[in-house]
């Protein structure tokens, strides 16, 4: 199973992205439906829906995603709580793709 991860843009240069890939690598917190399964990581990604052209960017991102067989989007904390709230938009992006979107990665 291919899946993707997708972030907020305005953490760059402060976060590390360590606890995504931790929880993602350990198979833990939202990742822990996988244990069992052969999964892929095929994508980490920012959102950039806040900035001028992102919602353009973003369907881009999420055709890409969508062309390469992405089954699940993961979205980090940063993501969920969406500062511009605008998580509702972002999901349906994806959704409207085929892609199932899941809150959470650590």
């Amino acid at each position: 199973m291919k899946i993707a991860i997708g972030i907020c843009e305005k953490t760059n240069g402060r976060c590390s992205t360590m606890g995504c890939f931790r929880a993602y690598n350990n198979r833990e917190k939202h990742f822990s439906s996988y244990k069992d399964v052969d999964t892929e990581l095929m994508s980490f990604f920012s959102c950039n829906i806040c900035s001028s052209g992102g919602i353009e960017n973003l369907s881009k991102i999420a055709k890409r995603l969508k062309d390469s067989e992405i089954h699940i989007l993961h979205l980090g904390a940063c993501a969920v709580n969406c500062k511009a709230d605008k998580l509702e938009e972002i999901k349906k992006i994806f959704t409207d793709l085929g892609i199932d979107v899941i809150e959470g990665t650590h």
